[in-house]
């Protein structure tokens, strides 16, 4: 599988690195905070994302499909010339890392939009930086309401949120005949937007919401988040906001206690890393997603996705890098639509002139007032 670019993970390592390039450049870099495409035909962009720890699958899937896209761009020619460049910095899914790192990706005037941040405490902790830089956030792997707020004019969002989640899945749960379900969650700023979303959607479908239970984030150690839901819990269903590791050792713990009821989660978890880490232990499990099946090549927009895929050197199709490839289809389009010479601000003004959108067969729109592109949400039933 090919690496991802510049995932420099040391900070001593990625400053000394980035200090160099700097003085490179200094002689050709245009004055003032933000420089045009660089001399030698590149755009760059800036990206935070889990590479490793227990989230780590995530951020390495979604940049896998964003490169895959970026390559076959420049196949075809580039935006206006020039190749993409995606400086990719691991923060493990832990906020101080991602701020960190941003940090230092905004200090290169050559990055002119930060793309593909994954996680909601990630991008929470970024916004302060994001908004004094005056820099376009795309693309973020969450489906946090703040992020969509009229106010978040920087941020522009491809997938659907996590409230138009959380009504699909309560409508399901209807439909299974659940009439109460409880929460598990991660205690962290992700655990409570994915709560917040099941409580409107639990009032707006008639049901009644049990215990709610928390875990640390990135901890797999469920013994007692799940002890107290079978103890004391009353639902026919558990309703999980967390990554995949943490769901898998949830739901396979459960099961070994015996539990029987149904599980559903938001389509963060991450629907292949889950499906591979329970198997069998799937069945009863329902998840949300914010993009079409990845292997459903009647759709333009997953065969061209596979096409680049295969074309970049990986025959590994999944919802996450489909994702991944989307976001970097409509960054692409933003650049293209940014007026010359690029710049921060210029590119964020032609990402908010996109208009409509049809990546084939996946429709989206972005707009001055329209900061959530996609509201495609569909449902995976294990079996």
């Amino acid at each position: 599988m090919p690496q991802l670019p510049t995932p420099l993970s040391h900070p001593d390592a990625l400053r000394r690195r980035w200090l160099a390039d700097l003085a490179a450049l200094s002689a050709c870099v245009a004055t003032g905070p933000v420089a045009a495409v660089a001399a030698g035909g590149e755009i760059h962009l800036g990206a935070s994302a889990a590479l490793s720890g227990p989230a780590g699958s995530l951020g390495r899937r979604f940049h896998a499909g964003a490169q895959a896209a970026f390559a076959h761009i420049k196949h075809q020619g580039g935006i206006h010339g020039a190749s993409i460049v995606l400086h990719v910095q691991d923060d493990a899914y832990e906020p101080e890392r991602a701020e960190a790192n941003t940090r230092m990706l905004l200090d290169d005037p050559r990055v002119l939009a930060l793309f593909g941040y994954v996680g909601t405490p990630t991008s929470m902790a970024v916004q302060p930086l994001v908004k004094r830089a005056g820099i376009a956030f795309v693309g973020p792997y969450t489906g946090a309401d703040f992020l969509r707020e009229p106010q978040q004019t920087l941020v522009f969002n491809v997938r659907a949120s996590y409230s138009q989640e959380g009504l699909a899945l309560a409508r399901a749960m209807k439909a299974d005949g659940v009439k109460t379900v409880d929460l598990l969650y991660q205690a962290d700023l992700f655990g409570r937007a994915g709560l917040e979303s099941m409580r409107g959607a639990a009032t707006q479908m008639g049901l009644s919401l049990g215990l709610a239970s928390s875990h640390k984030r990135n901890s797999e150690d469920m013994e007692q988040a799940i002890g107290r839901l079978l103890a004391h819990g009353r639902g026919e269903a558990i309703f999980m906001v967390s990554t995949y590791g943490s769901c898998a050792a949830a739901v396979k713990l459960a099961r070994a206690k015996g539990y029987r009821g149904r599980f559903y989660t938001l389509s963060f978890t991450g629907l292949e890393p889950l499906r591979q880490a329970l198997g069998p232990a799937m069945k009863g499990l329902t998840m949300a997603q914010v993009v079409p099946d990845a292997e459903n090549r009647q759709l333009p927009v997953v065969a061209d996705y596979q096409q680049a895929m295969r074309a970049h050197g990986d025959s590994s199709f999944d919802a996450i890098s489909l994702e991944g490839y989307i976001a970097a289809r409509v960054m692409a389009e933003g650049l293209r639509h940014a007026r010359l010479p690029l710049s921060r601000a210029s590119v964020a003004e032609g990402l908010g002139a996109i208009g409509s959108l049809d990546l084939g067969g996946f429709r989206l729109t972005l707009g001055p007032q329209q900061r959530q592109g996609s509201d495609w949400v569909e449902l995976r039933v294990g079996k």
